[in-house]
Protein backbone atom coordinates (compact mmCIF):
# COMPACT_ATOMS: atom_id res chain seq x y z
CA UNK A 1 0.00 0.00 0.00
CA UNK A 2 1.18 3.34 -1.27
CA UNK A 3 0.19 6.96 -0.81
CA UNK A 4 0.88 8.19 -4.46
CA UNK A 5 -0.47 11.61 -4.12
CA UNK A 6 -2.23 14.05 -1.39
CA UNK A 7 -4.10 17.55 -2.47
CA UNK A 8 -5.22 19.69 0.44
CA UNK A 9 -7.39 22.94 0.02
CA UNK A 10 -7.75 24.60 2.98
CA UNK A 11 -7.03 21.92 5.81
CA UNK A 12 -5.55 23.77 9.11
CA UNK A 13 -2.84 26.17 8.14
CA UNK A 14 -2.31 24.61 4.26
CA UNK A 15 -4.40 26.64 1.60
CA UNK A 16 -3.91 24.75 -1.04
CA UNK A 17 -0.85 21.78 -1.52
CA UNK A 18 -0.14 19.40 -4.03
CA UNK A 19 2.39 16.13 -2.81
CA UNK A 20 3.64 13.50 -4.65
CA UNK A 21 5.43 11.87 -1.87
CA UNK A 22 8.27 9.38 -2.40
CA UNK A 23 7.43 5.57 -1.94
CA UNK A 24 9.73 4.91 0.43
CA UNK A 25 11.07 7.26 3.73
CA UNK A 26 10.09 11.18 3.41
CA UNK A 27 11.52 13.55 6.21
CA UNK A 28 9.58 16.40 6.75
CA UNK A 29 11.74 19.30 8.81
CA UNK A 30 11.13 22.91 9.87
CA UNK A 31 10.38 24.49 13.01
CA UNK A 32 7.71 24.16 15.29
CA UNK A 33 4.24 25.38 14.08
CA UNK A 34 5.30 25.02 10.65
CA UNK A 35 2.63 22.72 9.75
CA UNK A 36 4.38 19.39 10.28
CA UNK A 37 2.19 17.48 12.17
CA UNK A 38 -0.52 19.10 10.13
CA UNK A 39 0.58 17.03 7.10
CA UNK A 40 0.96 13.95 9.15
CA UNK A 41 -2.97 14.17 10.55
CA UNK A 42 -3.87 14.97 7.17
CA UNK A 43 -2.14 11.96 5.91
CA UNK A 44 -3.85 9.86 8.54
CA UNK A 45 -7.34 11.38 7.58
CA UNK A 46 -6.99 10.42 4.46
CA UNK A 47 -6.72 6.49 5.74
CA UNK A 48 -8.78 6.49 8.65
CA UNK A 49 -11.57 9.52 7.60
CA UNK A 50 -10.86 11.23 11.37
CA UNK A 51 -8.08 13.01 12.94
CA UNK A 52 -6.12 11.87 15.72
CA UNK A 53 -6.06 14.55 17.33
CA UNK A 54 -9.19 14.39 18.91
CA UNK A 55 -10.31 17.31 17.04
CA UNK A 56 -14.32 18.67 15.84
CA UNK A 57 -13.90 18.39 12.13
CA UNK A 58 -14.66 21.86 11.57
CA UNK A 59 -11.67 22.92 13.76
CA UNK A 60 -9.91 21.22 10.79
CA UNK A 61 -11.11 24.00 7.86
CA UNK A 62 -8.35 26.94 7.83
CA UNK A 63 -10.04 30.03 9.85
CA UNK A 64 -10.67 31.83 7.01
CA UNK A 65 -12.49 29.38 5.25
CA UNK A 66 -16.10 27.47 5.42
CA UNK A 67 -15.05 24.15 3.86
CA UNK A 68 -11.91 22.23 3.45
CA UNK A 69 -10.96 18.59 2.05
CA UNK A 70 -8.09 16.03 1.53
CA UNK A 71 -7.89 14.31 -1.52
CA UNK A 72 -5.56 11.29 -1.96
CA UNK A 73 -4.64 8.70 -4.38
CA UNK A 74 -3.81 5.03 -3.17
CA UNK A 75 -1.92 2.10 -4.36
CA UNK A 76 -2.24 -1.37 -3.18
CA UNK A 77 -0.35 -4.04 -5.69
CA UNK A 78 -2.10 -3.45 -9.06
CA UNK A 79 -4.92 -0.98 -7.98
CA UNK A 80 -5.11 2.38 -7.69
CA UNK A 81 -8.59 4.47 -6.01
CA UNK A 82 -8.87 7.82 -5.39
CA UNK A 83 -10.23 9.19 -1.93
CA UNK A 84 -11.64 12.07 -0.74
CA UNK A 85 -12.64 13.87 2.38
CA UNK A 86 -14.55 16.65 2.58
CA UNK A 87 -15.44 19.17 5.72
CA UNK A 88 -17.90 21.95 5.75
CA UNK A 89 -19.09 24.52 8.21
CA UNK A 90 -22.87 23.77 7.09
CA UNK A 91 -22.81 19.82 6.50
CA UNK A 92 -21.77 16.75 7.97
CA UNK A 93 -18.06 14.97 6.93
CA UNK A 94 -18.51 13.10 3.68
CA UNK A 95 -16.17 10.47 2.19
CA UNK A 96 -15.73 9.16 -1.05
CA UNK A 97 -14.21 6.25 -2.67
CA UNK A 98 -13.54 7.06 -6.46
CA UNK A 99 -16.65 9.67 -6.34
CA UNK A 100 -18.72 7.21 -4.64
CA UNK A 101 -19.93 8.29 -0.94
CA UNK A 102 -19.58 5.51 1.43
CA UNK A 103 -19.53 5.07 5.05
CA UNK A 104 -16.72 5.36 7.62
CA UNK A 105 -15.89 1.60 7.75
CA UNK A 106 -16.16 1.15 4.09
CA UNK A 107 -13.35 4.08 3.87
CA UNK A 108 -11.14 2.57 6.32
CA UNK A 109 -11.32 -1.02 4.57
CA UNK A 110 -8.08 -2.61 3.06
CA UNK A 111 -6.05 0.55 4.59
CA UNK A 112 -3.99 1.02 7.25
CA UNK A 113 -1.74 3.85 8.89
CA UNK A 114 0.19 3.32 11.64
CA UNK A 115 0.92 6.53 14.03
CA UNK A 116 3.80 7.78 16.34
CA UNK A 117 2.69 10.06 18.04
CA UNK A 118 4.61 11.91 20.96
CA UNK A 119 2.33 11.44 24.19
CA UNK A 120 2.70 7.64 23.39
CA UNK A 121 5.51 7.87 25.10
CA UNK A 122 3.74 8.99 28.16
CA UNK A 123 2.06 5.43 27.60
CA UNK A 124 3.52 3.13 29.76
CA UNK A 125 4.69 5.48 33.16
CA UNK A 126 0.77 7.44 33.42
CA UNK A 127 -2.74 6.33 34.17
CA UNK A 128 -3.79 3.14 33.03
CA UNK A 129 -6.33 4.97 30.51
CA UNK A 130 -3.23 5.87 28.69
CA UNK A 131 -2.63 2.40 27.91
CA UNK A 132 -6.19 1.19 27.67
CA UNK A 133 -6.34 3.88 24.67
CA UNK A 134 -3.14 2.36 23.13
CA UNK A 135 -4.99 -0.94 23.26
CA UNK A 136 -8.20 0.32 21.63
CA UNK A 137 -6.26 2.62 18.95
CA UNK A 138 -4.59 -1.01 17.88
CA UNK A 139 -7.23 -2.60 18.07
CA UNK A 140 -9.48 -0.43 16.03
CA UNK A 141 -6.72 -0.55 13.55
CA UNK A 142 -5.90 -4.58 13.33
CA UNK A 143 -9.67 -5.58 13.63
CA UNK A 144 -12.50 -3.72 12.12
CA UNK A 145 -15.23 -5.85 14.03
CA UNK A 146 -13.44 -4.37 17.24
CA UNK A 147 -15.03 -0.76 17.17
CA UNK A 148 -18.40 -2.34 16.67
CA UNK A 149 -18.06 -4.16 19.70
CA UNK A 150 -16.83 -1.15 21.53
CA UNK A 151 -19.31 0.86 20.44
CA UNK A 152 -22.10 -1.83 21.67
CA UNK A 153 -20.45 -2.16 25.35
CA UNK A 154 -19.97 1.94 25.88
CA UNK A 155 -23.80 2.11 25.38
CA UNK A 156 -24.37 -0.39 27.70
CA UNK A 157 -21.77 0.81 30.20
CA UNK A 158 -23.40 4.10 29.87
CA UNK A 159 -27.35 2.45 30.55
CA UNK A 160 -26.22 0.70 33.57
CA UNK A 161 -23.90 3.39 35.14
CA UNK A 162 -27.43 5.18 34.89
CA UNK A 163 -29.68 2.85 35.99
CA UNK A 164 -26.91 2.69 39.16
CA UNK A 165 -27.65 6.40 39.97
CA UNK A 166 -31.22 6.72 39.44
CA UNK A 167 -32.70 3.63 40.15
CA UNK A 168 -32.85 -0.84 41.66
CA UNK A 169 -34.63 -2.11 39.06
CA UNK A 170 -33.25 -5.50 39.16
CA UNK A 171 -35.04 -7.25 36.34
CA UNK A 172 -33.70 -3.96 33.67
CA UNK A 173 -29.99 -4.42 35.47
CA UNK A 174 -29.86 -8.87 35.16
CA UNK A 175 -30.70 -7.45 31.26
CA UNK A 176 -27.68 -5.41 31.44
CA UNK A 177 -25.41 -7.86 33.45
CA UNK A 178 -26.18 -10.48 30.53
CA UNK A 179 -25.43 -8.39 27.35
CA UNK A 180 -22.32 -6.37 29.12
CA UNK A 181 -21.17 -9.76 30.03
CA UNK A 182 -21.67 -11.02 26.52
CA UNK A 183 -20.19 -7.98 24.44
CA UNK A 184 -17.28 -7.33 27.14
CA UNK A 185 -16.56 -11.18 26.76
CA UNK A 186 -16.19 -10.60 22.60
CA UNK A 187 -13.54 -7.62 23.44
CA UNK A 188 -11.51 -9.45 25.93
CA UNK A 189 -10.85 -12.28 23.70
CA UNK A 190 -10.16 -9.94 20.77
CA UNK A 191 -7.54 -8.13 22.75
CA UNK A 192 -6.07 -11.49 24.06
CA UNK A 193 -5.57 -12.74 20.61
CA UNK A 194 -3.84 -9.25 19.07
CA UNK A 195 -1.86 -9.57 22.65
CA UNK A 196 -0.63 -12.56 21.73
CA UNK A 197 0.77 -11.26 18.34
CA UNK A 198 2.03 -8.18 19.52
CA UNK A 199 4.32 -9.77 22.03
CA UNK A 200 5.64 -12.23 19.67
CA UNK A 201 7.15 -9.53 17.46
CA UNK A 202 7.84 -6.93 20.16
CA UNK A 203 9.89 -9.29 22.12
CA UNK A 204 12.00 -9.36 19.05
CA UNK A 205 12.15 -5.71 18.57
CA UNK A 206 12.75 -5.06 21.91
CA UNK A 207 16.02 -7.69 22.37
CA UNK A 208 17.17 -5.95 18.89
CA UNK A 209 17.42 -2.51 20.64
CA UNK A 210 17.92 -3.49 24.21
CA UNK A 211 19.43 -7.19 24.40
CA UNK A 212 16.37 -7.45 27.15
CA UNK A 213 13.26 -9.74 27.31
CA UNK A 214 9.76 -7.68 27.38
CA UNK A 215 6.96 -9.41 28.30
CA UNK A 216 3.26 -7.44 27.84
CA UNK A 217 0.39 -8.76 30.12
CA UNK A 218 -3.03 -8.34 29.83
CA UNK A 219 -4.38 -7.15 33.46
CA UNK A 220 -7.79 -8.26 33.27
CA UNK A 221 -10.47 -7.42 35.80
CA UNK A 222 -12.22 -11.03 34.94
CA UNK A 223 -10.34 -13.69 35.66
CA UNK A 224 -8.96 -15.04 32.16
CA UNK A 225 -9.63 -18.18 30.85
CA UNK A 226 -9.10 -19.50 27.07
CA UNK A 227 -13.23 -21.16 26.71
CA UNK A 228 -14.92 -18.15 25.67
CA UNK A 229 -18.41 -19.75 26.99
CA UNK A 230 -16.54 -20.21 30.64
CA UNK A 231 -15.18 -16.82 30.34
CA UNK A 232 -18.86 -15.66 29.85
CA UNK A 233 -20.22 -17.29 32.45
CA UNK A 234 -17.36 -15.64 35.20
CA UNK A 235 -17.73 -12.43 33.87
CA UNK A 236 -21.76 -12.49 34.42
CA UNK A 237 -20.93 -13.59 38.33
CA UNK A 238 -18.40 -11.62 38.77
CA UNK A 239 -20.19 -8.40 37.68
CA UNK A 240 -23.76 -9.51 39.55
CA UNK A 241 -21.10 -10.30 42.98
CA UNK A 242 -20.08 -6.78 42.54
CA UNK A 243 -23.45 -5.01 42.53
CA UNK A 244 -22.84 -3.86 46.44
CA UNK A 245 -19.49 -1.94 45.52
CA UNK A 246 -20.97 -0.82 42.01
CA UNK A 247 -23.86 0.65 44.07
CA UNK A 248 -22.05 2.36 46.22
CA UNK A 249 -19.81 3.74 43.75
CA UNK A 250 -22.30 4.45 41.22
CA UNK A 251 -20.42 2.82 38.50
CA UNK A 252 -19.56 -0.10 37.04
CA UNK A 253 -16.45 -1.83 38.55
CA UNK A 254 -15.56 -4.63 35.88
CA UNK A 255 -15.19 -5.15 32.33
CA UNK A 256 -12.84 -4.10 29.41
CA UNK A 257 -13.17 -0.10 30.46
CA UNK A 258 -11.45 -0.97 33.57
CA UNK A 259 -8.47 -3.31 32.32
CA UNK A 260 -5.03 -2.43 31.83
CA UNK A 261 -1.60 -3.70 29.84
CA UNK A 262 1.75 -4.03 32.18
CA UNK A 263 5.34 -4.02 30.05
CA UNK A 264 7.33 -5.90 32.20
CA UNK A 265 11.58 -5.79 30.93
CA UNK A 266 13.17 -8.85 32.61
CA UNK A 267 10.27 -9.80 34.42
CA UNK A 268 10.13 -6.25 36.42
CA UNK A 269 7.42 -3.38 35.57
CA UNK A 270 8.33 -1.44 33.05
CA UNK A 271 5.85 1.21 34.33
CA UNK A 272 7.69 1.16 38.01
CA UNK A 273 11.05 0.26 37.38
CA UNK A 274 11.85 1.25 33.59
CA UNK A 275 14.15 3.86 32.49
CA UNK A 276 13.10 6.88 30.25
CA UNK A 277 15.04 4.92 27.70
CA UNK A 278 13.65 1.82 28.34
CA UNK A 279 9.69 3.08 28.58
CA UNK A 280 10.63 4.52 25.06
CA UNK A 281 11.96 1.36 23.86
CA UNK A 282 8.33 -0.39 24.63
CA UNK A 283 6.64 2.01 22.94
CA UNK A 284 8.81 1.86 19.71
CA UNK A 285 8.97 -1.68 19.71
CA UNK A 286 5.33 -1.40 20.01
CA UNK A 287 4.87 0.56 16.84
CA UNK A 288 6.87 -1.93 15.26
CA UNK A 289 4.76 -4.57 16.23
CA UNK A 290 1.57 -3.11 14.85
CA UNK A 291 2.89 -3.15 11.18
CA UNK A 292 3.83 -6.42 11.46
CA UNK A 293 0.75 -7.72 12.72
CA UNK A 294 -1.05 -5.81 9.75
CA UNK A 295 1.64 -7.07 7.57
CA UNK A 296 1.07 -10.76 8.44
CA UNK A 297 -2.66 -10.31 9.36
CA UNK A 298 -3.48 -8.91 5.77
CA UNK A 299 -0.63 -9.03 3.59
CA UNK A 300 -0.35 -5.11 3.40
CA UNK A 301 2.07 -2.91 4.27
CA UNK A 302 0.35 -0.31 6.12
CA UNK A 303 1.48 3.71 5.87
CA UNK A 304 4.11 4.72 9.11
CA UNK A 305 3.62 8.30 10.19
CA UNK A 306 6.25 9.18 12.93
CA UNK A 307 5.64 12.54 14.67
CA UNK A 308 8.57 14.00 16.25
CA UNK A 309 9.87 10.59 17.54
CA UNK A 310 13.73 11.73 17.16
CA UNK A 311 13.66 14.04 19.74
CA UNK A 312 13.02 11.41 22.54
CA UNK A 313 15.45 8.64 21.49
CA UNK A 314 19.37 7.94 21.00
CA UNK A 315 21.16 7.16 18.45
CA UNK A 316 21.64 3.47 18.67
CA UNK A 317 17.91 3.03 18.73
CA UNK A 318 16.94 5.67 16.55
CA UNK A 319 19.19 3.31 14.23
CA UNK A 320 17.25 0.30 14.40
CA UNK A 321 14.19 1.72 14.27
CA UNK A 322 15.35 3.44 10.69
CA UNK A 323 16.94 0.37 9.66
CA UNK A 324 13.26 -1.42 10.29
CA UNK A 325 11.49 0.94 7.96
CA UNK A 326 12.71 -0.16 4.85
CA UNK A 327 10.00 -1.82 3.11
CA UNK A 328 7.52 0.61 4.40
CA UNK A 329 6.24 3.88 3.13
CA UNK A 330 6.97 6.02 5.93
CA UNK A 331 6.65 10.11 6.65
CA UNK A 332 8.73 11.36 9.28
CA UNK A 333 8.69 14.86 11.14
CA UNK A 334 11.61 16.44 12.38
CA UNK A 335 12.51 19.55 13.76
CA UNK A 336 16.51 19.01 12.98
CA UNK A 337 17.84 16.56 10.57
CA UNK A 338 20.18 14.09 13.17
CA UNK A 339 23.12 11.90 11.57
CA UNK A 340 20.95 8.78 11.36
CA UNK A 341 18.68 10.75 8.90
CA UNK A 342 20.79 12.24 6.57
CA UNK A 343 22.31 8.71 5.84
CA UNK A 344 18.85 6.99 4.80
CA UNK A 345 17.78 6.62 1.47
CA UNK A 346 14.73 9.35 1.91
CA UNK A 347 13.30 12.63 0.42
CA UNK A 348 13.37 15.64 2.42
CA UNK A 349 10.95 18.21 2.36
CA UNK A 350 11.12 21.42 4.08
CA UNK A 351 7.96 22.82 5.59
CA UNK A 352 7.43 26.63 6.22
CA UNK A 353 3.89 28.04 6.76
CA UNK A 354 1.56 25.72 5.46
CA UNK A 355 4.11 25.16 1.98
CA UNK A 356 6.63 22.17 1.06
CA UNK A 357 9.76 23.87 -0.02
CA UNK A 358 11.23 21.13 -2.51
Amino acid sequence: MKLKYLRLFNFRNYKSLDFIPYDKINILHGLNASGKTNLIESIYMSVKGNSFRNSKDRELINVDEFSSSIISKYESGSYEDDYRVEISNFDNKKLFINDEKVNAKEYRKSRFAVLFDPSDLNMIKYSPSNRRSFLDDLMSNIDLNYDFYMSRYRKLLFERNKLLKISMDKNLLDVYDREIAKTGTKIIIMRLRAIKKLNEFAKIHYKNMSNDELNITYLSTVPVVLDEKELMNNYLNLIKSSIKRDMEKRYTTIGPHRDDLDFKINKLSSKSFGSQGEQRSVVLSLKLSEADIIKTSYGIKPLLLLDDVFSEIDRARSKYFLDSLKDLQTFITTTELDENLKKIDAKFYKINKGEIIF
